[in-house]
């Protein structure tokens, strides 16, 4: 290589050399970056306040919340002690369910079903058999109170890019995963109210005699055995509720205790009517069948059986029949059924030890207006 071409490749060599020094000087550079999370901060609160309390009382312990991405079919779950919790997510198009408490607070009575599923996901109860005379029945328990709402949220790339966090990659090189990220505050807030899945239900019966009545049972059938939580909706299967003890119904008299009418009244908690039976127009008379099992005090047992299903009204949180058109009314009613005929028992002689000589029957409330839980 001759002399003159060496010095033409090292001119050559010079001046690119040149032209990227000008370049890189007249860049303003950002320093090399890692993210360290493209999801986004998501804060969850749930107002108990608006719904739920005014008919349970008083606030959950907590909450569950379960999103659904649409697009894959992952779903993430939290839960929390409190009525606010936050969680990440990435970008995409989430379904919600949010209930009341955790899976194993509804533990033995109820249960979750097909939680994978956002569209069957179903709370129910239990079932149980006893060993007394209706050992061939299958009864359904009582559910705890429990509240739910459903939702629909979308997590844009406007927002992920908002939310981001970009870590130099020499801190990052020496934090690595131990970079704190979770003091970041999110701007993203999601509002939800609750609404309560469980209702009150009330039987009132007119008795004749009831001071004769030394144990009774009772039950109702068709009752909703549960709901599914994305559509808000009792289920369409029913049940056999057992009712209180005897000793556990308030007892009201008109006029003296001897022969004398009066009522019997008990109230459990309950997930109501089921889907399609809602509405009076709904409902056969034997669809809700209402029995006692009454075991007199001379030994003798009883059995009466009643169709209500045409006697079952809606109260209002003042104790007003509620005129029921759709089923999105039914939020915070109540259940009422009165007896429609009255239960007459036979005058009998009290057979237990010493009721000859102890003329004390159970005591009677005053007579007058029926308490019937608070109305």
């Amino acid at each position: 290589m001759n002399r003159s071409l060496k010095r033409n490749i090292v001119r050559a060599f010079r001046v690119l050399l040149l032209l990227v020094v000008i370049v890189l000087a007249s860049c303003d550079r950002r320093p090399l970056e890692v993210i360290v999370d493209d999801e986004v901060a998501v804060k969850l609160v749930s107002h108990w306040s608006t719904n739920y309390v005014p008919i349970y009382g008083e606030k959950p312990n907590g909450m569950t919340a379960i999103f659904w991405n649409e697009a894959t079919g992952e779903r993430r779950t939290v839960s929390t002690n409190d009525s606010v919790t936050t969680l990440s997510l990435p970008v995409g198009t989430y379904q919600i369910i949010l209930f009341s408490d955790t899976y194993s607070d509804y533990e033995p009575y109820m249960n979750f079903y097909d939680v994978q599923s956002y569209e069957k996901m179903a709370a129910r109860t239990t079932e149980y058999n006893t060993r007394n005379w209706d050992s061939g029945i299958t009864y359904i328990n009582y559910p705890d109170p429990i509240g739910a709402v459903t939702d629909r949220i979308t997590i844009t790339e406007e927002m992920l890019m908002q939310d981001t966090i970009f870590i130099p990659f020499e801190r990052y090189r020496d934090n690595g995963y131990k970079y704190d990220i979770d003091g970041r505050n999110s701007d993203y807030v999601i509002h939800e109210h609750p609404y309560p899945m469980t209702v009150t239900l009330y039987v009132k019966a007119k008795i004749k005699r009831r001071q004769l009545i030394q144990d009774l049972e009772a039950s109702l059938s068709g009752l909703a055995d549960g709901f599914y939580l994305s559509k808000v909706n009792r289920t369409s299967e029913s049940g056999i509720v057992k009712l209180h003890t005897w000793d556990r119904w308030k007892k009201t008299a008109i006029g003296l205790p001897v022969d004398s009418m009066g009522y019997i009244c008990d109230s459990i908690g309950s997930f109501g009517l089921p889907y399609g039976k809602e509405l009076i127009s709904e409902r056969m008379a034997e669809d809700n069948i209402l029995s006692f099992y009454i075991t007199l005090v001379n030994g003798d047992v009883l059995q009466f059986s009643y169709n209500v299903g045409k006697n079952i009204t809606y109260l209002t949180p003042k104790g007003e029949e509620a005129r029921i058109r759709y089923r999105e009314d039914l939020y915070n009613l109540k259940l009422e059924i009165d007896l429609p005929e009255d239960i007459i028992l036979p005058p009998v002689p009290d057979s237990r030890s010493g009721a000859g000589f102890d003329a004390k029957v159970d005591e009677w409330e005053d007579g007058g207006t029926i308490d019937m839980g608070g109305f």
